[in-house]
């Protein structure tokens, strides 16, 4: 079987093996070393990651047309290919490349890729099949180019109960929890939902980690098995120290939050998001606060000089 995978995707890579696009082709997807337009691209309906979430994910993103911590993002993939003890038959040589020429077919200036691999069709049953062919799918889509400064418009969100499963730091696609936070936030005519432990500590947002501010300093949520681990957000810790910030990485609670006098999310396609209102309580001055800014411009100050000059 993973030969099978090997030559397909070996196929999919050679010059000849395809015809290629002669004009961007947006919204393109790579189905198991396939290359087709999205509208196009399907999966077996007994394929365990539609049918139990039996699969994990990736999202990565590009700066001035390249790929951004790829070596990260992939080491995040095989964690948690890893702790589901699932192995794709593609080496990272292999799996990199897909995603470069899938960022070149499609061709925006800057691009979001997103990467699912499931455990493959099998009868529906809830144990896992003794051998099984993953399913690797990989689609982009155009993405706004990096602000240079963060927007002083900010963002909204509400706090909810974490009622989701104990292992978050696994990037799996069961995600049905952080659909009902996001849309009870949307109900409640917010931008995005944080999660609260049972304990009254904070965890993460739907879709990014928090980080507050509290007397210049900044404190985020510690690495384990209750928040997923942003690429982003290690990033982010280092552009502050070096701004010369100092960042803890500890518990915070509800309190502390509401309390902050800054706070902020991180995620790959968005970066940095101020937050202005928790629970419809303004957070410090109501507007991106001044470590906010200062955290950013390190982070963007860092990235691909291309990038920098052109926006």
């Amino acid at each position: 079987m993973p030969g099978v995978r090997n030559e397909k995707h070996r196929a999919a890579l050679t010059p000849g093996s395809q015809p290629l696009l002669c004009a961007p082709m947006p919204e393109i997807a790579y189905v198991n070393g396939e290359f087709r337009p999205l509208a196009e691209a399907t999966i077996n309906v007994e394929d365990r990651g539609f049918q139990f979430a039996d699969a994990v994910y990736e999202v990565l993103r590009t700066y001035d047309g390249e790929l951004f911590a790829v070596d990260e993002h992939l080491d995040r993939l095989d964690r948690s290919l890893a702790a589901i003890d699932l192995q794709t038959g593609l080496s990272r040589v292999q799996l990199t490349a897909v995603l470069q020429e899938i960022v070149r077919r499609g061709a925006f200036p800057e691009t979001m890729v997103y990467m699912q691999i499931s455990r493959g069709v099998a009868p529906r049953h809830r144990g896992p099949p003794a051998q099984a062919t993953p399913t690797v799918v990989i689609t982009v889509r155009p993405l706004p180019p990096a602000p240079a400064q963060v927007s002083d418009v900010g963002a909204t969100v509400i706090t909810v109960a974490d009622e989701r499963w104990a292992r978050c730091d696994i990037k799996c696609v069961g995600l049905l929890a952080n659909v009902m936070a996001y849309q009870a936030a949307k109900v409640a005519g917010a931008d995005d939902a944080v999660f609260v432990d049972a304990d009254g500590s904070v965890a993460e947002s739907t879709a990014g980690n928090i980080f507050i501010v509290r007397q210049g300093q900044i404190l985020t949520p510690p690495k384990g098995p209750r928040i997923l681990s942003g690429v982003t957000r290690d990033k982010m810790l280092a552009a502050a120290c070096g701004a010369g910030i100092v960042c803890r990485e500890e518990p915070f609670s509800q309190a502390e939050l509401l309390a902050a006098d800054e706070v902020f999310l991180t995620s790959t396609t968005v970066q940095v998001v101020p937050v202005i209102r928790v629970n419809g309580q303004s957070i410090g001055s109501g507007k991106c606060g001044p470590v906010t800014e200062r955290v950013y411009a390190e982070f963007y100050r860092r990235l691909p000089r291309r990038e920098r000059v052109r926006a």
